[in-house]
């Protein structure tokens, strides 16, 4: 029991209480006591490693797994956003035709007014035209 509590070099695995109390209790007495009681016997430090490397394995698993859940979710948002892109510019791209169409429109209708105007004779009415910005109108 002694040598169970003496300290350990670096890098050896440690026994709490309850280990040593159980591994003393099973070497000394019957296995009836630490099953009544619901105490397993102590794994020796091979199977604990080796539950210690299939507890890594497991948690390298489900960080994988994790992780490649967020890169599928990633990608597929991605995915997503990319055919929106496209969608808007095609979209931006009907709406410059459009606003081409109209120019062309506006640009014959004034071209017309100021025809008409001109048959009208020389009125002394001024009227103004529509040059296809919004920023200035001709006289």
């Amino acid at each position: 029991m002694e040598a169970l509590r003496a300290p350990v070099a670096e890098g050896e695995p440690t026994f709490s209480s309850v280990q040593v109390v159980t591994q003393m209790l099973s070497q000394n007495s019957s296995h009836n006591f630490l099953k009544s009681v619901g105490i397993k016997q102590v794994a020796s430090t091979k199977s604990s490693s080796s539950n210690e490397s299939e507890l890594r394995e497991q948690l390298t698993a489900e960080a994988t797994a994790a992780v490649q859940g967020e890169i599928d979710d990633l990608r597929k948002r991605s995915e997503e956003a990319e055919e929106k892109l496209v969608r808007t510019q095609q979209e931006l791209e009907e709406y410059k035709k459009i606003t081409e169409i109209n120019n062309k429109a506006i640009a014959e209708n004034n071209a017309l007014l100021k025809r008409i105007l001109s048959l009208n004779g020389g009125s002394s009415t001024r009227a103004l035209f529509y040059d296809g910005h919004f920023d200035h109108v001709v006289l």
